[in-house]
């Protein structure tokens, strides 16, 4: 995980996830950086949002924004046992797992901490988009700063890949969404759900505990 909170990610949060929370629920945002989606999520809808994060100073913002509890804690060493015992409605994993080693111990810990009932979603990029597959066929496999191929994405899934990870880890899938987020018109939306694995610029994921 990057402890650097000057990245795209700190300046923005996804309405993707956003819109798949409830209102009034009890929240933890894992790799909150400085807390975008929370504050959001505490005026707009009425949240109650902890948070988990590498940066303690990204941390410190997110606490100023109304998160309650915070975390520092790196995520590749993760145990549901370095935080208190409370139960959350919605975990959340906005654009998190793939920066990790092992994203499957990571959902397996992540259970202990859901109320009955409760959800996890998952934002994940697809590596199979179109452009870096027509990338790829030319030979080109280039690190950025942020997106697909951000420098510090340990991870990389497919539609495919992403079901199996999340189902693998007992989950059940209610929702899986594919969605390009930025700058798309609403009308294309359809197109993209008809072909999913090749223009998803990001997969969203709801899921709950395998009864």
């Amino acid at each position: 995980m990057n402890n650097n909170i000057e990245t795209d990610y700190s300046k923005s949060f996804n309405e993707y996830v956003y819109n798949a929370i409830p209102a009034n629920s009890v929240c933890l945002d894992v790799g909150c950086s400085t807390g975008n989606l929370g504050r959001k999520l505490i005026t707009d809808k009425r949240c109650k949002v902890d948070g988990i994060d590498l940066s303690s100073r990204a941390l410190e913002i997110a606490k100023t924004v109304g998160y309650q509890k915070t975390y520092n804690l790196d995520l590749n060493y993760f145990n549901a046992a370095q935080l208190d015992t409370k139960k959350y409605d919605v975990i959340i994993f906005a654009d998190v797992l793939e920066h990790t080693i092992s994203p499957e111990t990571i959902l397996h810990q992540i259970e202990l901490l859901l109320k009955e009932n409760g959800k996890i979603i998952i934002s994940i990029p697809n590596v199979a988009f179109v452009l870096n597959r027509i990338k790829l066929l030319l030979g080109h496999w280039d690190y950025k700063e942020y997106g697909t191929l951000d420098r510090t994405h340990l991870r990389f899934y497919t539609k495919g890949s992403s079901v199996n990870l999340v189902k693998s880890c007992g989950y059940e899938i209610e929702k899986f969404i594919p969605y390009f987020q930025f700058g798309i018109p609403q009308r294309f939306q359809g197109i993209i759900k008809l072909f999913p694995s090749l223009l998803a610029y990001q997969f969203l994921i709801i899921a709950v505990v395998k009864k």
